[in-house]
């Protein structure tokens, strides 16, 4: 809010604005990504009266000389905010079949995706959590044939008690998804 202190933000992505709930929504919304798409890069650091630079992994602070490596480059700061964002669970499952798995955590991430199930109708979704729940609704109303596996004896068992997350089952069984619980 103070424009005369200089504002700099590190992406590791394209840092084109987007509401993250959004990319478990997608299909049934008929949105790809530019139309996920909020504003673009530029746009943003010009409301926000920022600079922003994409692509661009932080790959070391030090705080005591206020330094961040980027790289093989050092940056200075006066103030540093971390906002991590969520971490990307990577499974690591045996087989030739890697390029086919996908962790949507962005935009970026959501693009491969939307590319790699062109042509495609099945899809299998690692997870019974909440967003694991909403890409299965999404997809399925999207046109996909959808199969949920988790290690987890009912859907979302870390947000609803048992009876509950049968009911979401049912409806989302009612569309066609498919799950296999309690097993991995």
């Amino acid at each position: 809010l103070d424009p005369d202190t200089p504002v700099l933000m590190v992406t590791a992505d394209d840092g084109i604005s987007y509401s993250k709930p959004m990319l478990s929504t997608g299909f049934t919304k008929n949105k790809d990504a530019e139309g996920l798409a909020q504003a673009s890069t530029d746009a943003m650091a010009a409301q926000l009266g920022v600079r922003i630079r994409t692509f661009t992994t932080v790959t070391g602070i030090d705080p005591g000389a206020h330094r961040l490596r980027l790289g093989d480059a050092w940056l200075d700061y006066r103030k540093l905010v971390l906002a991590w964002g969520a971490d990307v669970i990577r499974l690591s499952l045996e087989g030739d079949g890697q390029d086919r798995v996908f962790a949507i955590n962005d935009l970026v991430d959501y693009r491969a995706f939307r590319q790699a199930l062109a042509g495609g109708r099945r899809v299998a979704i690692m997870g019974a959590g909440l967003i694991g729940c909403e890409f299965a609704n999404d997809l399925s109303l999207g046109g996909f044939e959808v199969t949920v596996v988790a290690t987890d004896p009912w859907l979302m068992p870390q947000l609803l008690p048992e009876p509950v997350a049968a009911a979401v089952q049912r409806r989302l069984e009612a569309l066609g998804v498919t799950f296999h619980l309690g097993c991995g």
